[in-house]
């Protein structure tokens, strides 16, 4: 194998392996989401929060109580999480992405997200801001 070939497989493997975890050479960026239940009365709120690689399990919130955890965004701009939401006696599931990189990253290194009935909201600029369900 020529040195030049050598050399290419070299820088090849020193980006791959520099990529995959999270290397010093690499900034990345520290990102904290946490889901608040400000449902009306005194409902819990059951949440399953999952990404492509890792679930984080089903979590019940009682009024007020929160949930959170950290991770670090990917550097190809692919990282979601994505939640479902239900409460009260409903069998109805709501769905909610509460971390799409490419929309969150400049704006939400921490994403307070505050579960209504009606859809998530979270303050951006100053100003709480609701969404639909997906």
């Amino acid at each position: 194998m020529s040195v030049f070939a050598k050399s290419v497989l070299l820088l090849l493997m020193f980006t791959l392996a520099s990529a995959s975890s999270n290397s010093l050479f690499l900034p990345t960026q520290h990102t904290v989401v946490t889901i608040n239940n400000t449902l009306v009365g005194n409902q819990d709120l059951k949440i399953h929060c999952k990404s492509r690689d890792n679930d984080l399990g089903v979590h019940v919130l009682q009024k007020y109580q929160t949930f959170h955890w950290g991770f670090g965004i990917s550097v190809f701009g692919n990282t979601l999480f994505f939640c479902s939401f239900q409460w009260g006696n409903s069998p109805l599931l709501h769905y909610y992405d509460v971390y799409i990189e490419n929309r969150d990253w400049l704006t939400c290194d921490s994403c307070r997200w505050y579960i209504k009935e009606d859809g998530p909201c979270r303050y951006e600029y100053d100003h709480l801001q609701c969404y639909n369900w997906n």
